[in-house]
């Protein structure tokens, strides 16, 4: 009888999925939707069943706002341990504009779906309060990518006091009202934190400044990022601790100073390409090393170090 089949049907099991045990942040058609130690929410404006009254922990039952998430993640956060959070928690935004003046949220990953590299919200994620900053408070160990962030009136379009271990990444920068965001990025005490690959821009008339710290800026990163500003690009003449700090591989415009360390002198300027009526204001010209400046557009570019 060997090689005959007898039409025993092969059966398959239905698919099952770690959170069908009534994990919250899990569902049959997505399985376990939670990463380790870490929880995930997800936020669509314009989605049927959106609704900040919702867990937010479902794709299909989303929160309607930034800050709706923003409030339960920072509810998962005790302050009396250490450390203070459980795991890193993800926010997810699907494309659109979202007038809000959003506060921080702490040790949580906020990612923008979608592109922000231009000026439609159909396909990115823009922070776009009708006044006020786009994201104002202390930023503790956030991570920001993907994202649009607009302000129409005289503020910082992100204005943290505290800014520390936080990466801002692939962000774009903007003033929605022509000239009259201060700056794009104010700090009044920095530490260990990136600016990398981010999008400082204008409507018709460029950010006033780019990037102030007016306390420290230390062990900061800032690299790759495009900066427009009618003023000053990267402006820490206000900082008190900038050592161990790297501004690298930026591409600066702006009116009067590219880079100002005039003060400090501690930070480590390499390779950037920089316009400017004065391109570097630095206190040690050992620490700016082959950067490609154009002093008000006139001269040649130098390689070398530069001051």
């Amino acid at each position: 009888m060997f090689g005959k089949s007898y039409g025993i049907p092969v059966l398959k099991a239905p698919p099952w999925f770690s959170g069908q045990l009534g994990i919250p942040g899990s569902g049959n058609p997505y399985g376990f939707r939670q990463q380790p130690q870490g929880l995930v929410w997800y936020v669509d404006g314009s989605h049927a069943s959106a609704n900040d009254t919702n867990e937010g922990t479902d794709p299909e039952a989303p929160l309607a706002t930034i800050q709706a998430a923003i409030t339960k993640n920072n509810a998962t956060i005790d302050w009396a341990a250490t450390p203070p959070y459980f795991g890193m928690n993800t926010i997810i935004v699907s494309p659109g504009e979202y007038a809000e003046a959003l506060t921080c949220p702490y040790y949580c990953r906020v990612v923008g779906l979608g592109m922000a590299t231009g000026n439609t919200t159909d396909i990115c994620v823009d922070v776009h309060p009708a006044a006020g900053s786009a994201m104002a408070g202390t930023g503790l160990g956030l991570h920001l990518y993907n994202m649009r962030f607009t302000t129409d009136t005289a503020v910082p379009v992100l204005d943290f006091d505290v800014m520390n271990s936080c990466v801002i990444e692939d962000c774009m920068i903007t003033d929605g009202n022509p000239g009259l965001a201060t700056n794009g990025i104010t700090t009044t005490d920095a530490n260990s934190s990136v600016i990398v690959g981010c999008r400082f821009t204008g409507n018709t008339n460029s950010l006033t400044n780019g990037i102030v710290s007016t306390g420290d800026f230390f062990a900061c990163q800032v690299l790759g990022c495009q900066i427009m500003a009618t003023t000053v690009g990267i402006d820490l003449s206000g900082a008190a601790l900038c050592g161990n700090t790297l501004i690298a591989h930026n591409y600066v415009f702006a009116g009067t100073v590219g880079i100002d360390d005039s003060v400090v002198g501690t930070t480590m300027v390499v390779d950037n390409w920089i316009n400017a009526t004065d391109a570097i204001s630095h206190g040690n010209a050992q620490l700016t090393i082959a950067n490609h400046v154009m002093n008000g557009a006139v001269g040649a570019v130098e390689t070398t170090g530069t001051d």
